[in-house]
């Protein structure tokens, strides 16, 4: 399916179906190996063709929903066009609140280089005006600062005093949350 959704600078940002599932599933082996201690356990089929075409065909079920939507990253000066990041945006609320989660995640190829950053903001700009979000929270562990600094350039602030906690590789780890409203 690979269909982008949003252009940046230096950027694609796709939504990808399940027959995409071989090229996610490389970019999920390359970006679990660098960003693993801040991840939680992935499932037993994950790295597998099969677990990918069954998760990215749930998540266009929950994107046509209107539940979520993952957008996957490609440089545009990549000649293969391989995935080098992805954004998730899910659990939208679309009642009173009109609010999501945000998460993004980036392969070390990729990273420290602006490109997400760049996603991030377009991201953020899009969740209000196209998805017609009111607010936007990541959850991010303050044990992670170049998470924490990230989510500050992007317009999210940390919410005082409110913490929550995620299960991390075997364990459980306190999240500070971070938002932005508009």
């Amino acid at each position: 399916m690979n269909t982008t959704i949003l252009t940046t600078e230096r950027l694609w940002l796709r939504v990808m179906g399940p027959r995409d599932n071989e090229a996610v599933r490389g970019y999920f082996r390359r970006a679990w190996t660098f960003g693993e201690d801040w991840l939680p356990l992935p499932p037993d089929d994950f790295f597998t063709l099969q677990g990918q075409r069954r998760r990215l065909a749930a998540e266009e079920e929950a994107r046509h929903a209107g539940q979520s939507l993952r957008l996957f990253l490609v440089r545009r000066d990549d000649p293969l066009e391989r995935i080098c990041g992805d954004i998730w945006i899910d659990c939208i609320e679309r009642t009173v609140r009109r609010a999501a989660i945000i998460e993004c995640r980036m392969e070390e190829r990729s990273s420290r280089k602006g490109y997400m950053r760049e996603a991030l903001t377009a991201v953020i700009g899009y969740s209000n005006t196209a998805l017609g979000l009111h607010r936007l929270e990541a959850l991010i562990a303050p044990a992670h600062p170049a998470a924490c600094r990230l989510a500050e350039r992007c317009g999210l602030q940390p919410l005082e005093g409110v913490m929550c906690w995620r299960r991390i590789g075997l364990g459980w780890v306190e999240h500070q949350v971070y938002a932005v409203e508009w």
